[in-house]
């Protein structure tokens, strides 16, 4: 809850800078300085000009009586550092930088001389380094917001001396030790010491030690966020001695030890909401879980993945029916069976009770609940299913591996809930929230159409992270249209106090999704009232409500936090440079002032179009002249504007980043009008080619097309940006298939033969059939993607050359992947198409193995070549994938000779691309039908199977190994378009 006095701050602070500060005054001399010092650090990129930040009125920058009190600066587009002459700033008792991911470098510890700042917010940076010492000197602040940087080492133990702080972020670093107590810490402070702090959000860092008992005694807190991190020891008991806790989030750490009972004494009282949330999942927890039937409030529980003791399904939750949502408990040791009412809880939406014990009959009652989407009850003892009415329509029931579904149990179950779907998919939600009637589209460029009044702009979009969601049903109108009227009635009740207007039709809840963990993503988009953009009063309106946690969500949609805010077309730079008149008119809410920000940004947007347009007509002019005078000849390649990228991208959230490498970053991206998915590369520093280099580098890559090639949908090449479009392959990378991360069932053996035909087929036509032909490079099973139906396209031509003679060979400077290295091409520097067949013959050994390349500091060509010369199959059998068991063993054997035909020491020993392709297609033969353009699944089996391949050529033993420890594990794990750079050359010894 908001008190009286911060409810006062927070709306003069709002007023100040949306009114901005009209009157003529010379800035205090020691501000003057310091300002002028951040003006030489951030002026051009915020658009500060003139030589006065109070008298010019500097956009973000807000003064009274010559003083500098507040500075707003959320994304601004700040790049550099923090300068340390922000520290005498002596007046400021407002300090916002978030979401200025250019914006590195370590936190100055000239900030701790600010000690009038209340809030100090740092939001999603790029800051590094430690969290300062001196930070413990601002005594009056009350909101700390250092989330989501790449901060090290431990929390100071001085930052206990803030009396007054109520919100403490830290999450989404790489802090590590144990949390600073006052019981161990030698300035006796710690986080146990701030009297009034409500939000502890630790979550997603490296936190170690045990969870201080101390911490029980803050009676104020209500988010407990600590999950995913290194925790160990117990559960403490005193945190039932916290009266306000309503969501104690402890996943994904090592606890030990039972769930303390004491937390059933966190219930409702007078103002207390009482406990909502239990999160202690995939820990080591013991015991069995305590009777917390005084908990009537709860909304959310997950005991799931702990090494409980057998335990009865807790039937002690019924006191809570009416409010739990989401029972998640796999993995618990569950024996018994289940409550028949279960199934009736009137807001239950998800029950997760995999890989238990739980035996007897699945009752579906009459009263079936009416929001229960999901039951997953896979791998349990259940002998069937009673259904009271054979008409009602079921939620999606899981059954696979239970009696009932394999003829063992009293009853079959039908195949629907018989089959081997896992936990639900983490589903993207895209629609309006108001039917959308609108007859006329958008034109190009990235706008939007308003569904609420059918006008195209371009809207600030502001994404919320809901980081304990408790809901299963992800795909509901109804969810959605709650969170918009909680967001249209909390902005509507702060403009009408801060004298600015909002209105429902601008807001539009556009999509929402699971960002990768239990957490939700939800994209909101705020339109203008008029013009393509928003005025910057409204701008700086919203970003100040969402970033100060002034709106307030309630239950299902807290804690929510802002994980990134998009800029409109027009950013404050352009927009905010309104005269002394206009500001007038804002201040007092006169028409004129509405009229002259709708002209600005008429003439601004009015400019911006017709120089997208002259770029679109020659998106080349700023381009370095071709030899030839002709801009790239493309075939099908489109180019995208640095603003559509950003649009797409979500302006580069991390959130969307697929993979990265030594070449940059790999972006999802939408594209605007067409709901197109991408694949974005965008290039760093240090890997940008020439204009020139890159103009061929597109004309080739848009003339490459086959079923079997990622393709390049367009490019980029503005504001000294470097961009590929590429297609985008929803079922990621071959590695995170063979690895497990995305493979449950693992993939089969039919389904392994065509992807590598596939993916032979498309190095095939870079080495045959391209013009001028190409060499990958860069062969490895994470720059194997799988498409929607898994059929398998090579990525990730960064690294690819051209062969530029009849012999196809040419001495780049050694590039590639260890472990997938040619160890000719290594040691002598020569290239050639041979250098991808034994790239690829290694990607054959993973396949057959489901092993990286290298671990523990072997090789696996050697391993498989040593074992292969000695025994035969029976040699290798212990290292081929054991989810191929039951596979014929001469396909198997066929398979391993031609991987390693394929990675013989000297390319003379190689077969070509073209020669592998045959070999492999032989050995699918019958199988071919499931290749691209083909109605099949990768459930579909074979059943008849052609006689093996003839035997390829005899091999020698034994393959180049580096020094010992030389290699590296780095594909492992990887996701879609995870890139490689070059290495230093490392000895090799000789066989």
């Amino acid at each position: 809850m908001e008190d009286r006095l911060s409810r006062r701050l927070w709306l003069s602070v709002a007023l100040a800078v949306l009114c901005w500060n009209s009157v003529e005054a010379q800035t205090n001399a020691n501000d003057l300085v310091a300002m002028q010092a951040l003006q030489q650090q951030w002026g051009s990129e915020i658009g500060w000009t003139g030589s006065d930040p109070c008298a010019d009125a500097w956009s973000g920058v807000v003064c009274s009586n010559n003083r500098v009190t507040t500075l707003s600066l959320i994304y601004m587009g700040l790049t550099g550092t923090i300068p340390s002459a922000i520290g005498d700033l002596s007046a400021l008792n407002y300090l916002d930088l978030s979401f200025n991911k250019g914006l590195r470098g370590q936190i100055p510890n000239e900030l701790g001389s600010l000690t009038g700042l209340g809030t100090l917010g740092l939001q999603k940076c790029s800051l590094s380094g430690p969290i300062p010492t001196t930070l413990g000197n601002l005594v009056n602040l009350t909101f700390l917001a250092l989330n989501n940087n790449k901060l090290s080492g431990t929390i100071p133990s001085a930052l206990g001396a803030l009396k007054n702080l109520a919100w403490f972020d830290v999450a989404y670093n790489n802090l590590q030790g144990p949390l600073p107590v006052s019981t161990t810490s030698p300035d006796k402070l710690g986080i146990d010491t701030w009297p009034n702090i409500q939000h502890y959000h630790l979550n997603d860092n490296g936190f170690t030690g045990p969870i201080p008992s101390e911490i029980g005694s803050a009676f104020k807190v209500l988010h407990v966020l600590m999950e995913n991190n290194q925790f160990n020891g117990t559960i403490p008991d005193t945190l039932g001695n916290m009266q306000s806790l309503q969501i104690l989030s402890l996943y994904s750490n090592n606890l030990t030890g039972p769930i303390p009972a004491s937390l059933s004494s966190i219930v409702q009282n007078g103002t207390y909401a009482g406990l909502h949330q239990i999160r202690v999942n995939d820990n080591q927890l013991t015991g069995t879980i305590p009777a917390l039937d005084a908990l009537d409030q709860l909304e959310y529980v997950d005991f799931s993945n702990n090494n409980f003791d057998p335990q009865p399904f807790p039937s002690w939750l019924n006191a809570s029916k009416s409010s739990l949502e989401s029972i998640l408990m796999d993995s618990s040791n569950l024996v018994g069976q289940l409550p028949a009412d279960l199934l009736s809880y009137p807001a239950l939406q998800g029950l997760y009770l995999q890989n238990n014990q739980i035996n007897g009959s699945l009752n579906v009652p009459v009263d079936l609940g009416p929001e229960l989407r999901y039951v997953y009850l896979q791998n349990n003892k259940i002998l069937s299913i009673i259904q009271a009415d054979n008409n009602a329509v079921l939620p999606e029931i899981q059954l696979s591996g239970n009696p009932t579904c394999t003829g063992g149990g009293l009853a079959t179950a039908s195949p629907t809930v018989c089959n081997t779907t896992s936990n639900p998919p983490a589903t993207k939600w895209t629609s309006s929230l108001v039917i959308n009637n609108c007859t006329s589209s958008c034109e190009n460029g990235g706008r939007i159409t308003n569904p609420n009044t059918c006008t195209c702009s371009f809207p600030l979009v502001v994404t919320l992270e809901i980081r304990q969601p408790t809901f299963t049903n992800i795909n509901n109108d109804t969810l959605w249209g709650v969170l918009a009227t909680q967001t249209d009635n909390e902005l509507q009740r702060l403009g009408a106090l801060s004298n600015v207007a909002f209105v429902t039709s601008q807001l539009w809840v556009h999509d929402a999704f699971y960002n990768g963990t239990e957490r939700v993503n939800v994209r909101l988009f705020f339109f203008p009232l008029v013009g393509d953009t928003l005025d910057p009063i409204s701008e700086t309106f919203i970003k100040l409500s969402f970033t100060q946690q002034k709106i307030s969500f309630t239950s299902p949609f807290k804690p929510d936090i802002v994980q990134d805010i998009s800029s409109t077309l027009a950013t404050n730079k352009a927009a905010s440079k309104l005269s002394k008149g206009a500001v007038i008119g804002i201040a007092v809410g006169g028409a004129l002032g509405v009229l002259l920000i709708a002209l600005l940004a008429f003439l601004v947007v009015k400019h911006k179009r017709r120089a997208e347009d002259e770029r679109k007509k020659n998106p080349f002019a700023a381009w370095e002249k071709a030899e030839d005078g002709q801009a790239p000849q493309l075939k099908g390649a489109r180019w995208f504007s640095f603003d559509d990228i950003k649009r797409m991208t979500n302006n580069f959230s991390d959130d969307n980043v697929l993979g990265a490498g030594g070449y940059g970053k790999v972006y999802k991206g939408v594209e605007a009008g067409t709901g197109a998915t991408v694949a974005v590369k965008r290039a760093q520093e240090g890997s940008k080619q020439g204009a020139q280099e890159f103009k061929n580098e597109i004309e080739l890559l848009s003339r490459v097309h086959h079923n079997n090639l990622v393709g390049l949908v367009g490019f980029c090449f503005e504001k000294s940006e470097q961009m590929l479009v590429y297609e985008y392959m929803p079922n990621g990378t071959l590695t995170d298939w063979l690895r497990g991360h995305m493979s449950d069932p693992p993939l089969e053996w039919d389904r392994r033969l065509l992807i590598a035909l596939g993916a032979a087929r498309g190095l095939g036509y870079l080495h045959d059939n391209a013009d001028p032909k190409i060499i990958h490079r860069d062969v490895k099973s994470c720059n194997i993607l799988l498409d929607k139906d898994l059929n398998a396209k090579v990525a990730d031509f960064g690294l690819s050359m051209l062969v530029p003679d009849a012999n196809g060979s040419l001495k780049p400077t050694i590039k590639g992947t260890m472990g997938y290295l040619d160890p000719e091409y290594y040691m002598t520097s020569v290239l050639s198409t041979k250098s991808d067949v034994y790239s690829f013959g290694v990607v054959l050994l993973e396949l057959l193995t489901g092993r990286p390349p290298v671990s523990h500091g072997g090789h696996i060509v050697k391993e498989v070549r040593n074992r292969y010369d000695r025994g035969g199959m029976d040699g290798v059998k212990e290292l081929i994938d054991p989810s191929l068991e039951g596979t014929r063993e001469d396909e198997l054997e066929t398979f391993l000779q031609i991987a390693l035909v394929c990675v013989e020491d000297t390319s003379l020993e190689r077969p070509s691309m073209h020669e592998v392709v045959k070999q492999l297609e032989v050995l699918v033969g019958p199988k071919a039908h499931l290749m691209p353009g083909h109605n099949t699944t990768m459930e579909t089996r074979m059943t008849s199977r052609r006689a093996p391949a003839p035997m390829m050529p005899s091999l020698v033993s034994d393959d180049f190994e580096p020094a010992s420890g030389q290699f590296m594990q780095g594909s492992s794990g990887s996701h879609s378009f995870k890139y490689s750079g070059g290495f230093a050359p490392l000895p090799v010894q000789p066989k």
